[in-house]
């Protein structure tokens, strides 16, 4: 809801990183296979052995550089919860970005997540509507890509997808164009409409062009837009394409709170003659949930009296213990069922019956695509990542944690 200039960093792999690639060469499944729920059958996540750790060795994930530089062990099992979790890479479009090295950066990043299985289920996030950053000299910019090297950049994208099984987040932040203001305290986005002209053609064109594709476009989050507001956002980014939408993506309100809203729009949509739409929900950094408008009570007098980027929104402090309030920390682990053994920590027990139902129903999966654990959510090859990992990785209520059950020998310890 502030300034995010959170473009995802190309630079080249940690010399660490890459000395581990013969160990890792081999994924490691986890307890994800299982059959879809009754209630969302056609759930393109449930998909047996699809789920593999993402022990990658690329830029993408200066996490595990971190995991295998540290030696003491609570700090190794703090950060491998992060290091080891299935989790969305974002490719992002900058001013100096060269779209022709785009599918090539795709592929290899593909090629890495599935090493050798074709059915593994290969996550990321498209984010190519705010090349200059969310805000510029306290105004929300105008697109600056033109229409045709945005399609050009898709298309290299696809490509260098190919017939991988692919979970894509449609443009994060889109829900900007439809942005009420909360109260008057956000910014307006001067080309709503061209912003969901170039979305609705990205889902159109990978809808079309990629074999097993489950698109999410981006529909902000419970404590942000009306379901009004999402619901036409939706309509003109280009829903009828994409498989559902995706909620939560740098906001850290509550699962339970996501799992309604998502049930609402699902059914606006259905209204509006879109048929069956399904969502994901981000839990990589909501463990302990709070709002944006909780967030601004804590923090938003000092962020905006001193500008200091660790009061920021995309920036909240992590916690310091499992009990303090408005705060990041990690949530529930990535995962295509809804209802798993810690769904009661997230407002999902049998005390729940209809928000459990909403969540069989329309949820096909929690996914991490916010990554709280980086400076600013950006690149992760901060001086900061380390600490934010052990926190976040340290208080989380949550015990099941993200690693896989044997470590390669090399990764042990």
């Amino acid at each position: 809801m502030t300034s995010r200039p959170r473009l995802v960093s190309l630079l080249s792999a940690a010399a660490a990183a890459i000395a581990v690639t013969a160990a890792l060469a081999v994924p490691t499944p986890n307890a994800h296979a299982a059959t879809p729920l009754s209630q969302n059958p056609s759930n393109p996540l449930a998909v047996p052995d699809a789920w593999h750790y993402s022990a990658i060795t690329t830029a993408a994930n200066p996490e595990l550089t971190d995991y295998l530089a540290a030696s003491n062990a609570s700090t190794k099992a703090a950060m491998a919860k992060i290091a080891f979790a299935p989790r969305v890479r974002w490719f992002g479009n900058c001013a100096s970005c060269n779209v022709a090295t785009t599918k090539e950066q795709v592929a290899s990043y593909v090629a890495d997540q599935q090493r050798g299985d074709p059915n593994a289920l290969v996550q990321l996030a498209i984010f190519g509507l705010w090349p200059q950053g969310e805000v510029v000299n306290g105004k929300r910019p105008a697109i600056s890509w033109t229409m045709t090297r945005y399609e050009n950049w898709i298309k290299q994208i696809a490509a260098g997808i190919g017939d991988a099984r692919v979970a894509i987040i449609l443009e994060p932040d889109l829900a900007i164009t439809a942005n009420h203001k909360n109260g008057g305290s956000e910014l307006n986005d001067p080309t709503p409409a061209k912003r969901q002209q170039y979305a609705a053609w990205a889902a159109k064109y990978l809808a079309q062009t990629l074999k097993h594709e489950a698109i999410y476009i981006d529909a902000g989050s419970a404590d942000w837009l009306y379901v009004s507001e999402a619901v036409n956002e939706l309509e003109h980014s280009g829903i009828r394409y994409a498989r559902g939408f995706a909620l939560g993506a740098t906001h850290y309100d509550s699962v339970s709170s996501n799992v309604s809203y998502a049930a609402q729009v699902a059914q606006g949509l259905a209204k509006d003659g879109y048929g069956s739409k399904h969502a994901v929900i981000d839990t990589s950094d909501n463990g302990t949930p709070f709002t944006w408008l909780q967030w601004n009570a804590r923090y938003g007098a000092k962020f905006r009296a001193t500008g200091n980027q660790y009061y920021q929104f995309d920036n909240t402090p992590t916690c310091g213990s499992t009990t303090q309030q408005v705060c990041e920390t990690l949530g529930h682990r990535p995962t295509w069922n809804p209802l798993g053994g810690e769904a009661s920590k997230l407002g999902l027990g049998p005390s729940h019956p209809q928000l459990r139902e909403e969540a069989a129903r329309y949820i096909d999966g929690y996914l991490w695509f916010g990554r709280g654990w980086r400076w600013m959510q950006m690149g992760g090859n901060d001086t900061q990542t380390k600490t934010r990992m052990v926190r976040m990785g340290t208080y989380t209520r949550f015990t099941e944690a993200a690693v896989p059950a044997v470590l390669p020998p090399q990764l042990g310890g």
